[in-house]
């Protein structure tokens, strides 16, 4: 039996104890500025200020037509690398000037006339810049030429075609480490949409492979499998063969820039350092689709967002310290009967801010036409419900011009947005769509992996720092199949982020208004570099901070002036320059006196 002091003494815990978590709870709402937008940092960066390379500025010769995915991702590695891309369509029409003294020259041998014209590439060996063949001559024509078998140090042609069962690129190529994609287990191999198919090539002395085909390890040893990208020293020029379809407009930046690596001392471009977790059409702040809904979890849309799914996005944000932009639909049948809600909208703003998140305007519709039209709606309920929060992005599927006219039109509906989130389709994957209007595009969807996905992100996080991956909620406010039914779609978006889209963590989590900022000080960024002994100058234009990536060979750093770095990997760092010189001092390298392409 419990005595009345023990009685009394246990009810002045409890009410103290409840009275604390009451008054830690007051402090949190109070001291939480809910209805702000932390991430929003209004930035003078604007198209008009964007970089673009002129004629004095360095350059890539590419060969071969313009109409095609390996001169696109050429020209959009350029662009972000602030360089020109000088193209001809023939080898005669080349200047010698301007060939000589350019960094790279790219050879596309699917539409230049390699057979007939290899005297020429000879005489363009000679001058000493590194050559890279994006696509390669047919085996026919390398049977017939000795010359370019020579230039591409190709030993033998084992085969014209032959099939793989796996692709690998090897450490220290692509950021990441090495990366192999063959199927382990019957139920991997959906996964494996590689195109691994291609000639068999046999490489001499003098020769460095970064990637091949992988092949049965029962009949072929390691050494033998065929040769899918690999550097051939022809008179002390670096001859760059690409035998498999990796310079498209998904991997070909990632593999440029590593191939630019490895030809050189060093390279140190910019990068974004921003990736993106978005979420499309949630959390649900209007009723729709009830009867669907109701019918496979027997309960209404706006409850399953709150009590059903919203706590599984909590616990993923926090897992893997995201920081998640969430873009509320006002109704994907707009207009409809059924409007939004405010109090659903409060109740979310402080759940996102607990996350470290943000939220966004999903513009997603049936009708694009009708929602732009019948604005006044979004016109009240916003403006009166925000407050002080600033919607300032919002995610469209797919651009079209319909869109674009309509955010580029000076109105109150759009007037506050900064960023629009969308799939790449035809545009480039970051740039301007209107003078204050940025386009990020998504690169990851999270319940969709294959290899060609994962190793497209390795590639973009290499070359630009960048990736937006999107977590398709419209799946599950509007199933169209088991796999769209949360139970199903929570699971394999769980089990992807854990495996795939989450494993480079080299570059930082962002919300989508945090990496806007640095998407416009990217894509505006002027900047020079300069090697003097163990010393390398950066001067930056036209931003505030800027981030690069440093790749050396065997040297490390030992301090930065004006600058701030982080290791990724081994001789790999992520720079932050701030103001508008910066000094990267390296150690003396070390078992290797200097770095002559052959040495790795």
């Amino acid at each position: 039996m419990v005595s009345r002091r023990n009685l009394v003494t246990v009810l002045l815990m409890m009410g103290t104890i409840f009275f604390m978590f009451q008054f830690t709870q007051v402090v949190k709402v109070r001291n939480n500025r809910y209805d702000t937008n932390e991430y929003v940092k209004e930035s003078s960066q604007s198209a008009d200020g964007r970089y673009t390379a002129s004629e004095g500025d360095d350059y890539i010769v590419y060969f071969g037509q313009a109409d095609t995915e390996r001169y696109e991702a050429a020209k959009e590695w350029c662009d972000y690398t602030k360089r020109n891309l000088v193209s001809y369509k023939s080898f005669s029409d080349a200047s010698e000037a301007k060939v000589s003294k350019s960094e790279m020259i790219l050879i596309d041998a699917e539409t230049s006339d390699c057979f007939d014209e290899s005297q020429k590439i000879v005489e363009m060996a000679e001058y000493q810049v590194p050559m890279v063949f994006v696509t390669m001559p047919e085996p026919g024509e390398l049977k017939h030429s000795y010359r370019l078998r020579e230039i591409l140090g190709i030993s033998r042609i084992r085969e014209d075609s032959v099939t793989a069962e796996g692709f690998q690129v090897f450490e220290g190529f692509l950021l990441g480490g090495e990366a192999a994609y063959k199927p382990q287990k019957e139920e991997e191999k959906k996964y494996n949409d590689l195109n691994l198919s291609f000639p068999w090539y046999e490489t001499g002395a003098g020769s460095k492979t970064y990637a091949v085909g992988m092949m049965d390890e029962e009949e072929y040893k390691a050494n033998e499998f065929p040769k899918l990208l690999w550097r051939n020293n022809y008179n002390g020029t670096f001859v760059y063969a690409v035998c498999a379809d990796l310079i498209n407009e998904e991997t070909g930046m990632g593999f440029l820039s590593a191939i630019e690596y490895s030809a050189k001392d060093y390279v140190l471009y910019p990068v974004v350092n921003a990736q993106n977790m978005v979420l499309s059409d949630y959390p649900t702040i209007t009723e729709e689709n009830t009867d669907t809904i109701k019918g496979i979890y027997s309960m209404d849309a706006l409850t399953l967002s709150r009590d059903i799914t919203w706590p599984v996005i909590v616990s993923i944000a926090n897992r893997y310290n995201l920081k998640m932009t969430c873009f509320v639909n006002t109704g994907y049948n707009y207009p409809d009967k059924n409007h939004p809600s405010e109090e659903y909208l409060e109740f979310y703003q402080q759940q996102v801010k607990e996350i470290n998140g943000e939220i966004g305007r999903s513009l997603d519709s049936r009708d694009y036409e009708a929602q732009f039209k019948s604005k006044t709606r979004d016109d009240e309920f916003f403006f009166e419900s925000e407050k002080d929060y600033h919607f300032a992005s919002a995610y469209v599927p797919h651009m079209s011009d319909d869109v674009t006219s309509r955010i580029e039109e000076d109105n109150r509906f759009l007037s506050r947005i900064n960023t629009v989130i969308s799939n790449k389709d035809e545009n480039e994957t970051l740039s301007y769509i209107s003078d204050k209007v940025t386009l990020q595009s998504i690169t990851n969807v999270a319940d969709e992996y294959t290899y060609s996905k994962e190793l497209k992100h390795r590639c973009m996080l290499t070359s630009i720092g960048y990736a937006t991956t999107l977590i398709d909620m419209h799946k599950v406010q509007f199933p169209e199949e088991t796999d769209d039914e949360w139970q199903v779609y929570s699971k394999l978006i769980t089990s992807n982020l854990n495996t795939y889209w989450t494993a480079n963590d080299e570059f930082e989590y962002t919300a989508v208004s945090q990496s806007d900022n640095r998407v416009r000080d990217f894509l505006n960024l002027d900047y020079e570099t300069k090697k003097e002994d163990d010393r390398i100058k950066i001067t930056t234009e036209n931003v505030d901070e800027a981030y690069f990536v440093l790749r050396t060979h065997n040297e490390d750093i030992l301090k930065a002036v004006n600058a701030e770095y982080t290791k990724i990997e081994k001789d790999a760092y992520l720079i932050k320059v701030k103001g508008a010189d910066a000094d990267i001092v390296l150690s003396a390298d070390k078992e290797v006196l200097k770095y002559d392409g052959m040495l790795k």
